[in-house]
């Protein structure tokens, strides 16, 4: 086939024009339209010449570093082989570094994440290596002066305790957080992450809020901060899962300055405690009708399961099942008599409850919600508890000896579960009218 004088230029174009398109890229240059301006700034906030705007095209996919060195050669980076595709880019600097420095302060190490650099003359330099290993590198002339250097310091970072049990049974419910600020910052942020994460895995992120009574200064106000966390469960949220996790506090002033602190958590037994008397029944002796008829001086009685259906353990305390009661007492008057324990109230602990409709005391007669070997006993600081775990269920039985007879107006008795100092989680169950004759 013969090819005309015409088509064989058209061709040789078409290579050339592939051949051009093919090696444009490498034609650009790597780095260019490099520029930072103004060349004297002053990193305070004060609003004035606070930062200098960075300039610069990169021709092909690279990765770059900006960095200023100072007089003694020192090199401080502010993006330090950061990918960048073909384009135009800009970027404001504020005279940091974000080399991180371990320093010591009262209390444990602060890492020192981003700081503005000290007043002086520096060279900077923009620096572009693209994949193939080619580099390009541009630089010239920055002064600072007036900045603003003193960091935003956290001093005494102190976490108790660090083993912590969120599930409302009283020990360990609750961490306390407190730190002291040198300086006023922009940001403070304390949270939790997990220690260990799974690969490619994003870290969870737990805020945790700063409680305002707890501390002098006001949030991000240089001063003593305190903080109260319970996981959330006081809300009815479910706490972060069980394991060990690093816990954070974060501060940050306006100029760029941030320093971080860290101390260890660890998580277990976290949740919403749930329990219920079992098919809502109590089972009343001498009980016919809904009614419970019984004379001055005896004694009337009742036997109720409580099943544990939630998540965690549920901590209990006596008296403990078995117990009589006289009518004239309650679970804070049983240490008159010489042979029983005092069993006052224990914020977190959960009690079988049985109440009536003149009493001035809710819930006067207490008992655990199990007995000894429906429970696991384990020893807290020191001292024993007792657990009726999830899944388990533990019997109560009781008994309420009328030495007394009940003030006008006594009808209705029933039954119900006290979360000591949190709620009455059962109520008004299995509801009777109880009578007391005369001898």
């Amino acid at each position: 086939m013969r090819v005309s004088t015409r088509q064989w230029f058209f061709l040789v174009a078409i290579l050339v024009a592939a051949v051009f398109g093919l090696s444009s890229c490498s034609l650009r240059p790597l780095l260019s339209g490099v520029s930072v301006q103004p060349e004297t700034i002053s990193p305070n906030a004060d609003g004035q010449d606070d930062v200098t705007l960075v300039r610069y095209t990169i021709g092909r996919t690279a990765h770059v570093s900006i960095y200023v060195i100072d007089a003694q050669g020192a090199r401080y980076y502010f993006r330090n082989g950061e990918r960048r595709s073909r384009g135009d880019y800009q970027v404001y600097w504020s005279g940091v570094t974000i080399d991180p420095e371990l320093r010591q302060v009262d209390g444990g190490p602060m890492l020192v994440t981003s700081q503005v650099l000290p007043d002086g003359e520096y060279t900077w330099v923009i620096e572009a290596v693209d994949l193939s290993g080619q580099t390009d590198r541009r630089e010239g002339r920055i002064t600072l002066t007036g900045g603003d250097t003193a960091l935003p310091e956290i001093h005494n970072f102190v976490v108790v305790p660090q083993d912590f049990t969120p599930n409302q049974d009283g020990i360990h419910d609750r961490v306390s957080i407190s730190y002291f600020l040198l300086k006023d910052a922009e940001r403070v942020e304390v949270y939790l992450e997990p220690l260990i994460t799974g690969e490619n895995q994003v870290p969870l992120h737990y805020p945790i809020a700063e409680d305002p009574t707890k501390s002098i200064s006001e949030t991000g106000m240089a001063g003593y901060h305190g903080y109260d966390y319970d996981g959330g469960v006081d809300q009815n949220a479910e706490p972060p899962p069980d394991g060990n996790y690093a816990i954070y506090a974060e501060a940050a002033d306006k100029v760029g300055n941030r320093v971080v602190v860290s101390s260890t958590l660890t998580i277990s037994e976290g949740g919403k405690p749930r329990a219920n008397i079992l098919g809502g029944e109590i089972d009343w002796s001498n009980e016919v009708s809904r009614e419970v008829s019984v004379l001055l001086g005896q004694t009337f009685c009742f036997t109720a399961t409580v099943q544990n259906d939630g998540p965690v353990p549920i901590r209990t305390a006596g008296p403990w099942t078995g117990q009589t009661y006289k009518f004239s007492e309650n679970y804070n008057t049983l240490a008159v008599r010489e042979d029983e324990e005092s069993w006052l109230q224990q914020a977190g602990s959960w009690r079988f409850g049985v109440n009536f409709d003149s009493t001035g005391v809710d819930y006067p007669f207490r008992w655990s919600i199990g007995r000894k070997e429906d429970l696991e006993e384990r020893i807290i600081d020191g001292e024993p508890q007792y657990y009726l775990l999830p899944g388990k269920r533990g019997q109560v039985h009781g008994c309420i000896e009328m030495d007394a007879v009940p003030p006008v107006g006594t009808q209705f008795w029933w039954g119900g579960l006290i979360h000591e100092f949190v709620s009455v989680a059962n109520t008004s169950v299995d509801r009777i009218s109880v009578t007391v004759g005369a001898p």
